[in-house]
C-alpha cells in the first residue's frame, strides 16, 4: 500500500511542473484556450504513457536483487536535483517583479516568449507537436515513479494502468479547464480570469515548494533504504 501512495505522492508532485503551469496560464489568454490544450494535452499523453510503458518494461527486465541496491543513490541523486531546481527556481521568482499585470505579463511574454508560450500560440498542431516534445522526459519525479512502478508485485495490466492514472493525475492543471469549460462555459471563463493571475504571478513560487518538498522526501527515502 506505501508503494502506491508513493506514486500518488509523486504524481501530485509532477502536477507542479513549471512548464505545465505555464502551458495552462498562456492558453488560458488565448481565444480558444480549450483546443489549444486539448491538442497538448492528447500529445502529452500519447508521449508519456508511451515512453512510461517502454521505460517500465524495460527496467523490469533489468531488475534483479543485486539491482536493488542501486536504487537509494538514485532517489538520492533525483532528489539533490529536485532540491537544486527548486534553488534555481527561488532565485529566478525572487528576480521576477513582485505584483506584475496580466497586460505586463502578457506583453512581457511576446517580448521574450519561452518555448511554451511560443507552442501554446501556435495553434492546435503546434500545441500538440509541443505536447510530444515538452514531454518526453516530464520533470525527474515521474523517473522515480516509473522505477517504483517497475519494482511493484503487480501484472503487467495493472502497471499499464498504474502509469496511465499516473500520468492522468500529472496532466490535472490541463484537464480541469477543458472538462470545466464543457460543463459551464461561463462560469468557468469567469473563474478562470480571476486565477489567470493569480497564477501568473504564483506559479515559481509554488512549484519551489512543492519540488522542494518531494526532493526532500526523496533523499531522506534514498537515505532510509540505504541503512536498511
Amino acid at each position: 500500500m506505501s508503494s502506491w501512495l508513493e506514486l500518488l505522492l509523486l504524481a501530485i508532485a509532477s502536477m507542479f511542473w513549471p512548464t505545465l503551469i505555464v502551458i495552462v496560464v498562456v492558453a488560458l489568454r488565448l481565444e480558444h484556450p480549450v483546443k489549444i490544450l486539448f491538442w497538448f494535452l492528447v500529445g502529452g499523453l500519447l508521449t508519456t504513457v508511451t515512453v512510461g510503458i517502454i521505460t517500465v518494461f524495460a527496467l523490469q527486465g533489468a531488475i534483479s536483487s543485486s539491482s536493488r541496491s542501486v536504487d537509494p543513490a538514485v532517489e538520492i541523486a533525483i532528489g539533490l536535483l529536485s532540491l537544486l531546481g527548486a534553488f534555481l527556481l527561488h532565485r529566478r521568482a525572487s528576480m521576477q517583479q513582485p505584483s506584475p499585470s496580466t497586460e505586463d505579463l502578457s506583453s512581457a511574454g511576446k517580448d521574450t516568449p519561452s518555448v511554451a508560450e511560443r507552442a501554446v500560440g501556435g495553434g492546435a498542431a503546434v500545441a500538440f507537436t509541443a505536447g510530444v516534445l515538452l514531454n518526453i522526459i516530464p520533470g525527474t519525479f515521474p523517473i522515480v515513479a516509473l522505477k517504483d512502478i517497475a519494482e511493484l508485485d503487480a501484472s503487467n495490466t495493472a502497471k499499464i494502468a498504474a502509469i496511465v492514472v499516473f500520468y492522468v493525475i500529472m496532466f490535472t492543471f490541463v484537464e480541469v479547464p477543458i472538462v470545466s469549460y464543457q460543463l459551464a462555459p461561463e462560469r468557468t471563463a469567469a473563474a478562470m480570469n480571476k486565477s489567470q493571475d493569480w497564477l501568473a504571478r504564483n506559479k515559481l513560487r509554488v512549484a519551489v515548494y512543492v519540488i522542494a518538498v518531494v526532493g526532500a522526501y526523496l533523499v531522506v527515502r534514498g537515505v532510509i533504504h540505504a541503512i536498511t
